[in-house]
């Protein structure tokens, strides 16, 4: 197969070259230069990590996993880099410079959370007044698909596409859209079983994946952790004489899925120990296996202190140990914070155990590696705790973490966990202790240069939604000097970040403000996180301008895709119509970047009237099979029934900087935050 880009690098170089096919399942990441952020190598002390450089041969077969340096492995060398982090790439668009460093990674790996409240608005949580800001399918559950259109019509035109297919952007999407879907009367499974065996790497890693999307436990000891094992069993359902290493990687994120998804202890139980004993005893060349199982952890939400604190126990021991490398080890403190999410909030024992391995790793810096400080910044914020007497500790290892730390990423890192810190302990951040969360931020926003005043300007924003979901209010004073700040700005890095920032925190003033520098700057990067900030201040005053902006920049898919979801915030429903008409127009065909950003602000938009369309082309073999994939793409997006995408839970918190191809792959987009 030729090599596949994400959905989201559709406005990059290497597509306006022409030089690459797109895949129907990719797309989740959405980054600065439309490019997937690095991974894979160890930095230098200090410095910010390099992206992995073009494939230099065909992806992996799927009997034999590629070993590091080898001519086929998804990680060669990376290129040359340039000044403060970034690195120099040429393409049709000339030299480019791409700061991994930038705040916009962070918020496209966790802007599920902050778009989509329907969860929140269900159980009352969300005021009616925040209703605008409940996510992209909103409260109106006669626009959402019912059970007679899922079950008549989306699942069997699903089913029946995957019938005697042998098209791996059809099959891959069908399967995951089926798995999304759910209501499995056990075709899926079986649908499943039949591709695991598949000549297609692609096909066969997807349809391990599958399982766990669609929640099902039996596919634990009947088919994933043979597959995780690389057992007898396992080999003779991948048809090889090894299951190969990405295949056991995706089976590891498989049972994680399933592992969330339980409340059963026994679940819990066998998903934790299996990804622990994996963790602990893989020793494959690659690391692709140990971080699957080290993310996967995470995903977890045990039910009982017992299993969470064995967890910890033996990730603190692997990281007491040291035998991993850095960029496995990385993972291990986000995850042991994630753990302790579902636990009461009376299990401050166990938390303060993390905080204190978390606190030590910054206090040996100098044993450190890069991505292992850059986790630490991040751990640190996801452990505060409300009415916590250990809040002034994370504060004053957060500001010493700004003061020495060397390596640019954990910098920035530290924005956001102030934000956490903030936001999870408003008693600490209060008038009575001179609010030293936000008088940190407010001071980075003010003082700092162009990088860390942008993550600035974020993080007052994240802060102000977590407040918010509190029911707490954010001084007027800290609303007004982000607006103050975004009206001063020029570079569409500062103007970015400050809109969403603005958005964040509801400041419903600046809403014509921001109306009319669109008007006036033009650059497509600022105009897409505008069309976001309007539309989660739903300031549907302003519905005009996004409408005119999907009629105008149809040929800019980033663009596209953020008015279209910014409509979506505002609960408008024309959007849809320009959607299906750019997506199945009645002349011509569309190009692939139009075809792909349309497919995902439709499946996003998750409009019942988008079934029957979506449906018929997919039946229509006229249609190219790239534009019958996409089809089946959105499909299982509109008739997923979770309040948040799969693969969201996956991203969040989640120290993308220490990347391997089967968690992101920026060349061969393969990895699982490549698929829809």
């Amino acid at each position: 197969m030729q090599r596949t880009l994400t959905l989201t690098i559709l406005a990059g170089a290497l597509f306006c070259a022409g030089t690459a096919d797109l895949a129907a399942h990719g797309g989740m990441y959405v980054g600065p230069g439309d490019v997937v952020p690095p991974g894979g190598k160890q930095p230098p002390p200090g410095a910010t990590p390099p992206p992995p450089g073009p494939p230099t041969g065909p992806p992996t077969g799927p009997s034999e996993p590629a070993k590091p340096g080898s001519p086929t492995t998804p990680n060669p060398p990376p290129p040359p880099q340039g000044p403060g982090g970034t690195t120099a790439t040429t393409s049709s668009a000339g030299l480019e410079r791409i700061d991994y460093a930038s705040w916009q990674f962070w918020w496209e790996f966790n802007k599920h959370r902050f778009l989509n409240l329907r969860a929140k608005v269900h159980s009352g949580a969300v005021s009616r007044a925040n209703d605008v800001t409940i996510g992209l399918r909103g409260l109106d559950q006669n626009r959402a698909p019912d059970e007679r259109q899922i079950l008549g019509l989306l699942l069997p035109a699903l089913r029946a596409a995957a019938q005697d297919e042998t098209n791996q952007d059809i099959l891959t999407a069908v399967m995951i859209a089926v798995a999304r879907v759910g209501r499995d009367d056990g075709s899926a499974a079986r649908m499943f079983d039949e591709h695991l065996d598949a000549p297609s790497r692609e096909v066969a890693e997807t349809a391990a994946l599958a399982y766990g999307i669609l929640h099902d436990p039996a596919a634990l000891d009947r088919v994933l952790l043979h597959l995780l094992d690389d057992d007898a069993e396992g080999r003779r359902l991948a048809g090889a004489s090894e299951v190969p290493i990405r295949t056991r990687a995706f089976a590891a994120y498989g049972m994680a899925l399933i592992g969330a998804a339980s409340k059963e202890a026994e679940v819990q139980r066998f998903v934790l120990r299996n990804l622990l004993r994996t963790l602990e005893t893989d020793s494959s060349a690659a690391q692709d296996l140990r971080v699957a199982a080290a993310v996967g952890l995470g995903l977890l939400r045990p039910t009982h202190p017992e299993l969470a604190a064995e967890a910890v126990d033996r990730l603190i021991a692997l990281l007491q140990a040291g035998r991993q490398d850095d960029l496995v080890l990385a993972h291990l403190p986000n995850s042991m914070a994630k753990l302790l999410r579902g636990l009461p909030a009376g299990e401050r024992i166990l938390r303060d155990r993390v905080l204190d391995a978390t606190l030590g790793l910054l206090e040996r810096r100098a044993q450190s590696g890069a991505y292992v400080q850059q986790s630490a910044v991040m751990t640190l914020g996801m452990l505060a705790r409300p009415q916590d007497p250990r809040s002034a500790e994370i504060f004053a290892a957060l500001a010493g973490a700004r003061k020495d730390l060397k390596d640019r990423q954990a910098l920035n890192f530290v924005a956001i966990s102030l934000a956490y810190l903030g936001a999870a302990d408003p008693a600490f951040d209060s008038v009575e202790n001179r609010q030293p969360v936000t008088r940190a931020l407010l001071q980075g926003l003010r003082d700092s240069n162009g990088s860390y005043e942008a993550w600035c300007g974020m993080a007052l924003g994240v802060q102000s939604f977590m407040l918010a979901e509190q029911g707490l209010a954010t001084h007027p004073a800290v609303s007004e000097a982000l607006l103050e700040k975004f009206m001063e700005a020029g570079a569409p890095e500062q103007l970015s970040a400050f809109v969403i920032g603005l958005g964040l925190m509801r400041h419903t003033g600046a809403a014509d403000l921001i109306r009319k520098r669109m008007d006036t700057i033009s650059e497509p990067e600022f105009l897409g996180y505008g069309a976001l900030a309007l539309g989660l201040l739903g300031a549907s005053q302003h519905t005009d301008s996004l409408l005119s902006l999907i009629e105008t920049k149809k040929r800019d898919p980033d663009l596209l895709r953020q008015a279209a979801i910014g409509l979506g915030l505002m609960q408008n429903q024309q959007a849809l119509g320009r959607l299906l008409q750019y997506l199945f127009p009645q002349e011509g065909r569309p190009t692939l970047s139009v075809l792909a950003a349309s497919a995902i602000a439709i499946g996003f938009i998750g409009e019942r009237s988008s079934i029957t369309p979506l449906v018929e082309s997919l039946q229509n073999r006229r249609l190219t099979p790239l534009g019958r994939a996409f089809a089946a793409a959105a499909l299982g997006m509109v008739g997923d029934p979770a309040l948040l995408p799969w693969h969201a839970a996956i991203g969040e918190d989640l120290n993308y900087r220490a990347s391997v191809p089967t968690l992101v792959d920026p060349t061969l987009s393969t990895g699982i935050l490549d698929l829809l």
